[in-house]
């Protein structure tokens, strides 16, 4: 994966004969099917390499296994983007500088080498919000999320160097053996302040409340097929660092902040589904929409069990099949009419194409949690997690805050089916390029194959759940 970015980012500054304009492309094509097949090749070993800074194990093996199409989609999507983002020769190398260090994040042994994969995603991230420097809106875009991304990593590394302070050592299996040896966070104010600085930064990465104000903004700005990538690859990074440093490091001392992420869920679900209640612009929505998805997914980690992991990355990967394929009909009605993902614009289109509409629908009702959807499955094994493990206040939260989110979900799929009105401009009828709708495609399907092959996922979430235990 690192010889097809660094190949990439080369060929984006070296001049290349017009028949070769999509070189780049197929490198990142070839650069990720070979490290998914490698990833899916080495399921079951657990390696360690670099003095334990990179752990090979289940845990991260399988949710690369959700980052690599992720990254793949975002390609597909510039392939078939008219906008200047898609034709940008440095997109691919940046896509994929990105999805190496979410890599790095959700395989890191050491919290240097955690912060090394947040920030290399980070950093790419920043420049692919701003790539059209000719849109005020995507540089606005680029410049808030560098802003609000600084703050957290200036948290986040202040949090890990007290961390640090507080246990002697920044390998994860070395802060996981000396708490062993503590009576609990509250004989250690320094362990205290690490930890609230953490749950702080990381939760700027995964758009959780209150930390969450750059993430409408950012995702309608930027170009669509960075947005969905935002939307799906860094959740997956952010939700993989918040299972390794409390469900795998700080395990021992869970009775301490399992309360707090606790917390943070139930705020981020309510504020999430209520501003999503309130917008017109569809990216806007699956913004906010996004951001209490985050809510129900950190269930997951303050539970602190195995099987709260478990529940986690099977959501995780409903939940970028669901999205990937709700942006593939956004950005196939952007090529169509003028401001095209507002929910206006989407009058009538399941009429006008009906493949597009279903597949629309599909993502909206799994996402809305319909059974026997994906989205059932994640959200009722997450709420079973925290009722086993005795926060039944979280599981009612979020059943609440689920039914909530009918409403903007259905409020789409009424608009798509529904007549457009008389006298509407008809919008043009614009040949659909392969690429996205292979990802509307493939999106859709994923959804109904994790719906009638759940167990076979989840044994292997169980798996890597597992793997998360430091001994």
């Amino acid at each position: 994966m690192s010889a097809a970015t660094v190949l990439a980012l080369v060929l984006a500054v070296v001049p290349l004969p017009s028949t070769w304009r999509r070189l780049p492309e197929w490198v990142g094509f070839a650069g990720i099917v070979a490290t998914l097949a490698l990833a899916v090749a080495q399921w079951g070993e657990r390696q360690v390499a670099f003095s334990g800074e990179l752990r090979i194990d289940r845990f991260g093996l399988l949710l690369t296994w959700i980052i690599l199409p992720a990254a793949l989609a975002a390609i597909l999507f510039s392939w078939g983007e008219p906008s200047a983002a898609g034709r940008r020769p440095e997109f691919v190398g940046l896509v994929l500088a990105a999805a190496t260090g979410m890599m790095l994040t959700v395989m890191s042994g050491d919290l240097i080498t955690l912060f090394i994969g947040i920030e290399l995603l980070s950093v790419a991230l920043y420049i692919l919000c701003a790539i059209e420097v000719s849109r005020e809106r995507s540089r606005e875009s680029g410049l808030k999320y560098l802003i609000t991304g600084s703050i957290g990593t200036a948290i986040l590394i202040y949090g890990f160097a007290l961390l640090y302070g507080a246990t002697g050592t920044t390998s994860l299996t070395g802060i996981a053996l000396k708490l062993d040896t503590m009576d609990g966070l509250l004989t250690e104010p320094l362990l205290v302040a690490a930890i609230v600085l953490i749950v702080v930064a990381l939760g700027f990465k995964a758009s959780a409340v209150p930390f969450h104000m750059w993430t409408p903004d950012v995702y309608q700005g930027a170009p669509t097929p960075v947005t969905a990538f935002m939307g799906t690859g860094t959740k997956v990074a952010a939700m993989g660092a918040f299972l390794l440093v409390f469900t795998g490091a700080t395990q021992q001392a869970s009775g301490d902040w399992r309360a707090l992420i606790g917390a943070l869920a139930v705020v981020t679900m309510v504020v999430g589904n209520v501003g999503a209640l309130m917008q017109g612009n569809i990216k806007r929505m699956l913004a906010w929409s996004s951001i209490a998805q985050a809510g129900y997914l950190l269930i997951g980690v303050a539970v602190g069990t195995a099987a709260g992991a478990e529940a986690l990355i099977y959501y995780l990967f409903a939940y970028v099949a669901m999205t990937l394929a709700a942006f593939a009909i956004v950005m196939l009605r952007e090529r169509e009419v003028e401001a095209g993902d507002t929910q206006v614009a989407f009058t009538g289109f399941g009429r006008a194409r009906p493949w597009a509409g279903v597949v629309m629908t599909l993502a909206m009702t799994s996402l809305a949690g319909f059974p026997p959807l994906p989205g059932f499955v994640g959200k009722f094994l997450l709420f079973g997690s925290a009722v086993d493990a005795g926060m039944s206040w979280l599981a009612i939260v979020g059943a609440l805050a689920s039914v909530m989110s009918v409403v903007y979900y259905l409020r789409v799929v009424i608009v798509m089916w529904s007549p457009a009105p008389e006298g509407a401009r008809s919008a043009r009828r614009l040949r659909v390029p392969l690429s996205v709708a292979s990802v509307a495609a493939a999106g859709a399907v994923a959804i109904i194959a994790l719906a009638v092959w759940a167990q076979p996922l989840l044994d292997l979430c169980a798996g890597a759940a597992r793997a998360l235990v430091i001994p």
